[in-house]
């Protein structure tokens, strides 16, 4: 599958439907969070699936096991190809979210990228992750190498904090898109650099290029 996936992090259902609209030739997956889940609920998920694409939905569970399996059920029943859950949330919430059958791509949060983090305390989350069932992690370009050499090359790791140049906003732990990959991410979500540049489409195409398809 094509490694990008572009966060849709727009208000207006119009808004995110046109960016999958121009940019899907480069795209594999959109990711959908709360700023449009709330407003749209599951239907946005289902027009972008109707689009023929595939969905990342990046909500984040972090709750009591049971509440997080029932999620979990709700979002296999809309169909989208993968979810998060907070591997901070501990090896019980995981494994309630990995035992449901069938499911979604489960991929744990080890840290914000917003947030300064030792590769230790990445690592450590992430090998709980992979212990309790779940499909991959998300984690920042610095760590993708440490992960992949202790969990193994099956084990994914999708890469936020994508930047095409330094800039200074409220991502710490960033790399460029070709950096990222060339580090061996599974996946890398690109915001910003596609969906606030002049001309997005021309955007996706620069990093799908970049990255080396």
């Amino acid at each position: 599958m094509n490694k990008i996936i572009v966060a849709l992090d727009v208000r207006d259902k119009d808004a995110a439907l046109r960016l999958v609209t121009i940019t899907s030739p480069w795209v594999g997956m959109f990711k959908v969070g709360p700023i449009l889940f709330l407003k749209y609920g599951p239907d946005i998920v289902r027009e972008i699936r109707a689009a023929g694409k595939e969905v990342f939905l990046d909500l984040k569970f972090h709750d009591i096991p049971a509440t997080v399996r029932r999620s979990v059920q709700s979002a296999q029943e809309l169909g989208v190809y993968s979810l998060t859950i907070h591997a901070s949330g501990g090896e019980d919430m995981i494994r309630a979210a990995t035992q449901v059958s069938p499911r979604p791509k489960i991929w744990a949060v080890t840290v914000l990228t917003s947030q300064a983090a030792s590769p230790a305390q990445v690592l450590e989350r992430a090998q709980l992750a992979k212990m309790c069932g779940a499909d991959g992690v998300i984690a920042s370009p610095l760590e993708i190498d440490i992960i992949k050499k202790t969990c193994g090359k099956d084990f994914a790791v999708v890469t936020p904090g994508i930047r095409i140049e330094d800039r200074n906003d409220d991502q710490k732990r960033t790399a460029t898109p070709g950096a990222a990959v060339r580090a061996g991410a599974d996946f890398i979500v690109v915001g910003r650099p596609i969906i606030e540049a002049p001309d997005p489409a021309r955007a996706a195409q620069s990093i799908f290029d970049d990255i080396g398809f």
